[in-house]
Parts: structure tokens; C-alpha cells; sequence
């Protein structure tokens, strides 16, 4: 018989059902409508995965545009400052030219202030001497023509002298008023400009920085948008991993149905035949012979004994943890330690979904068995070496050995079983002690 075929057997076995066309059937259309809901959870996981790139996509666009606009910003900002530096060199220039105006209103004030001197004691010699009497009195005086001409000469100097003395202040003046009236205004002028300046520069730095939180918002968005992908990407995967295995036990249980056929044709044969040598047997009185005993199969002095029920001990060691709360929180299954790395054991007929490393559970083996009608998953974590990739696995068979691998903290065995299929979210998660005495 072909290694399939016992696989085929065991597992029927383990399924409790009695070797009836009726059973066959009922067995083979569980795994099949098991098969479907799988593909049905798929289509929608795929779905959902659909929805996350789509969403992982929109967040990328949209930091996109928010980081044109940031460099739109940046581009504003930079042109700001540069303005700004050319708007406080031109006030450093205009503060050199206001000092070069200062000095300059010093000298006319200095120029100014001789001037009234001047005039002052010009005024007074003029009042002491009798006003403008005194220049007709010179004039007069004169002894002759020329020296008439002389002495008008020397009037006309004087009072025109006074009058370009006066004219001389009054400019002064003017120019005076002017300049200063020029530095208020300039430096008036390039003040308001460099504050409104600084005001837009101000403006456009508090804009850059709602937009990069607004960024930071969307990258933190796109990063959980990408874990929760990978989350639905494995949980594809691992149903991928049990569609597979309920393919594999499909598969068997067809060729099982066919060979439990066969079986019964032989048997019925051989029935027929055992009838006709009894009753050769009856007729010459002679006695049947002995079948031979079969033993049992060997095991390992250091793997559990099947104490019989749905399941078996997974490995022998010490109960440390159980199911439900604990100090790190929610507990989806029992913990077995032991000093030394004792054999892991299949803990009922099945098949093997998954062998892989996770960050999470190490080493770890999920295993997909329908017992009675009912499919159920059970996970052995934090294995120091899997024994088995993939196939079908027989109860009590040896699939690795007890280690400290992935999120452990010291040696041991990590051991869930599920009703139904593994989830992300561990829905279908049962208590082990149900149905293993620890």
C-alpha cells in the first residue's frame, strides 16, 4: 500500500468515522465547504489588501503635494531672506549716509550759528553808528570825485555783502530742513519694509511647519498602513498555507475512500474465501491458523505517551503558564518548559500548513486536522529545529525539539489549538487544558 494511502487511513482515523460510503462522503464534503470558506476569507483579505495599497497610495500622493508645497515654501522663505538681507544692508547703508547727513546739518549749524554772529554785531554797529545816516555821512565826506567813487565802491561792498550773508543763512536753512526731512523719511520707509518682511518671513516659517506636521502626520498614516498590509499579507498567507493542507487532506481522503473501497472488495473476497476454507477446514477437521501479534510502535524514552482523546501531550516538561490574562497580557495558549530539548510531538493526526521562522513564535509548525467533522489548528512555538516542512503527520510523531527561539524567555513550548482555522486576531482560539490533561 502506498505511503499516501496509510496517511489516508490515519487520518480517517483520527476522524473517528466508521469505513461506510455515508461517512466517506460526509468527511470529504467538510474538507470541501472548509476549502470554500478558506477561499472566501482569501477574496476578502485580497480585498482588504486592495484597499490598504489603495489607501498606502492616496497618502503617497498626498505627501506628494504637500512636499511641493513645502518647496514652494522653502522657495518663498529663501527669497524672503534674501530681500530681508538686502533691505537691512540698504538701512546699514542709510544709517552711513544719516551719520554723513548728521555731520554735514553739524557744519551748517556751525556755519549758521558764525553767521548770526556776524550779523548780530553787524546789527549793532549798524545801530551805533545811525543806521543808514552813516553810509550817506561817508558819502558825503568824500573830498573828491575819486574818492567819492571810492567810498560808494566800499558801500555798495558792505551792503551787498550783508545781503549775500542773509541769503547765505537762509539757504543754509532751507538745506538744512530738507536733509533732515530726508533721512526721517528714507529711514521711516526702509523700516516699514524690513518689518514687513520679516512679518511675511515669520508668516511663511509657521506655514512650513503646520505642513510638516502635516507630513509627519501622513508618513506616520502611510507606515501603519503598510504594517497592517504585511499584518494581512501573512494571514493570506498562513490561509494559503491551510487551503494547501486541506487540498493535500481532500486529496487523501479521495484516495482513502478509494482504497477503503477496494479494501472492501478484498475483503469480501477474502470473506468468501475464508468461508469456503472453513468449511474445507470443518470437512477434513482441521484448525485455523494463528495471526502473529503486532507491536507497538517505538517511541522515545523522552517524548509523551498519548493518554489517549483528541489530543495528546505535546511534550513532556513542566506546566508553566496557562491560557487567558497574564502580566504580558492575553495568553492564546499553554506554556511547557523542561531543562533539556525533549522531542515536540504532533499532537493529533494531520497535516502540516506552515513550517517557517517568525520574529514572533521562532521556529514554529502549524498543523491543519479535521477530527470528527470539525477542523482545528494547532501551533508549536519557539522550537529549537522543525523536523517537518510540510505532509501529513501521525499522532505522536516526533516534529522538532523544544527551544528558545523568536519572542521566548528561557526554553520551552508555546502550544495553541484553534477551532477552525489561525487568525491575526487568534478569534478561534481554545484552551489546550479542554482537552490535554497538563
Amino acid at each position: 500500500m502506498k505511503k499516501r494511502s496509510y496517511a489516508a487511513l490515519a487520518l480517517a482515523a483520527s476522524i473517528g468515522f466508521s469505513f461506510t460510503g455515508e461517512a466517506f462522503a460526509k468527511n470529504l464534503s467538510d474538507l470541501q465547504q472548509r476549502q470554500q470558506q478558506i477561499q472566501s476569507q482569501k477574496s476578502g483579505l485580497e480585498s482588504t489588501i486592495t484597499e490598504k495599497e489603495q489607501q498606502i497610495s492616496e497618502l503617497q500622493k498626498k505627501q506628494d503635494s504637500v512636499t511641493a508645497e513645502i518647496r514652494q515654501l522653502d522657495g518663498e522663505i529663501t527669497k524672503i531672506e534674501s530681500q530681508t538681507r538686502i533691505k537691512e544692508k540698504e538701512i546699514t547703508e542709510t544709517e552711513a549716509e544719516i551719520n554723513e547727513l548728521h555731520r554735514e546739518i553739524e557744519e551748517l549749524k556751525t556755519r549758521i550759528a558764525e553767521r548770526t554772529v556776524v550779523l548780530e554785531e553787524r546789527a549793532r554797529s549798524i545801530q551805533q553808528s545811525g543806521g543808514s545816516a552813516s553810509y550817506i555821512d561817508v558819502l558825503l565826506g568824500a573830498e573828491s570825485f575819486s574818492d567819492f567813487i571810492n567810498r560808494a565802491t566800499a558801500v555798495t561792498a558792505l551792503v551787498n555783502a550783508d545781503k549775500e550773508i542773509l541769503q547765505d543763512q537762509e539757504n543754509d536753512k532751507k538745506q538744512l530742513e530738507a536733509k533732515e526731512q530726508k533721512v526721517t523719511t528714507q529711514l521711516a520707509s526702509l523700516n516699514e519694509m524690513l518689518a514687513d518682511l520679516k512679518k511675511m518671513q515669520q508668516d511663511l516659517s509657521e506655514k512650513r511647519l503646520a505642513k510638516n506636521k502635516v507630513m509627519k502626520g501622513l508618513v506616520a498614516d502611510e507606515h501603519e498602513a503598510h504594517e497592517q498590509r504585511l499584518s494581512l499579507e501573512e494571514e493570506k498567507s498562513l490561509l494559503s498555507s491551510q487551503e494547501a493542507s486541506i487540498k493535500q487532506a481532500i486529496k487523501a481522503e479521495q484516495e482513502r475512500i478509494a482504497e477503503q473501497k477496494r479494501l472492501a472488495e478484498e475483503a469480501k473476497k477474502k470473506a468468501e474465501q475464508a468461508a469456503a476454507a472453513r468449511a474445507l477446514a470443518k470437512a477434513k477437521s482441521s484448525s485455523p491458523a494463528k495471526e502473529p501479534a503486532s507491536s507497538g510502535p517505538v517511541r522515545s524514552d523522552n517524548a509523551p505517551a498519548d493518554a489517549g482523546g483528541l489530543f495528546m501531550r505535546p511534550a513532556q516538561g513542566t506546566f508553566t503558564s496557562g491560557f487567558g490574562m497574564r502580566d504580558l497580557g492575553d495568553h492564546k495558549g499553554v506554556d511547557i518548559a523542561n531543562s533539556v530539548s525533549v522531542p515536540i510531538v504532533a499532537a493529533a493526526d494531520g497535516v502540516v500548513s506552515r513550517s517557517y521562522y517568525s520574529d514572533t513564535y521562532g521556529n514554529a509548525i502549524f498543523i491543519s486536522h479535521s477530527i470528527n467533522g470539525q477542523v482545528y489548528t494547532t501551533v508549536y512555538a519557539h522550537l529549537s529545529e522543525r523536523l517537518v516542512n510540510g505532509g501529513s503527520v501521525s499522532k505522536g510523531e516526533t516534529i522538532g525539539y523544544m527551544g528558545n527561539t523568536g519572542r521566548s524567555y528561557g526554553q520551552h513550548l508555546h502550544f495553541e489549538i484553534h477551532k477552525g482555522p489561525w487568525t491575526i486576531g487568534k478569534e478561534n482560539a481554545v484552551n489546550p487544558a479542554a482537552y490535554i490533561n497538563f
